[in-house]
């Protein structure tokens, strides 16, 4: 009876784990546990991509990342809107962006490994290249 009853707390204790794995920009876009905030009147003050500065290609926009996962990118003449999600890695936060295939910021889509903060800027990495945002 007691092997029963250690077996059926067992199965009820295994079944109500929750798998975080999933972690979808519609449900958690901040991630688990993460320390990484982004938010609105974010703009990109420097962008390095395969050694070249492409800077002032996207400096015009103005990012907006939004609680349930969405990203908007506003400029002058154009809205680009994205998905984003942010996931723990081995390392600290990990930004992973998506934006439509021939958008002006689809060079963008793609996973950012955080690197550092400030009251003013948060910057990223990725093989070598950089992105950094400002806060406006």
């Amino acid at each position: 009876m007691k092997k029963l009853i250690l077996s059926m707390c067992i199965l009820f204790a295994l079944s109500s784990c929750q798998n975080n794995d999933d972690i979808t920009p519609s449900n958690d876009p901040q991630g688990v546990n993460s320390s990484l905030t982004l938010a609105s009147g974010l703009r990109i003050s420097e962008l390095i991509e395969e050694g070249q500065n492409k800077t002032s290609l996207y400096s015009p926009f103005l990012f907006t990342f939004n609680s349930d996962g969405s990203v908007s990118a506003v400029s002058s003449n154009q809205t680009i809107r994205g998905t984003y999600r942010i996931v723990p890695d081995d390392d600290g936060p990990e930004l992973q962006m998506d934006f439509p295939d021939g958008s002006a910021l689809y060079e963008l889509s793609d996973d950012w490994y955080f690197l550092t903060q400030d009251n003013n800027k948060i910057r990223f990495e990725d093989s070598g290249d950089v992105l950094e945002f400002q806060f406006q």
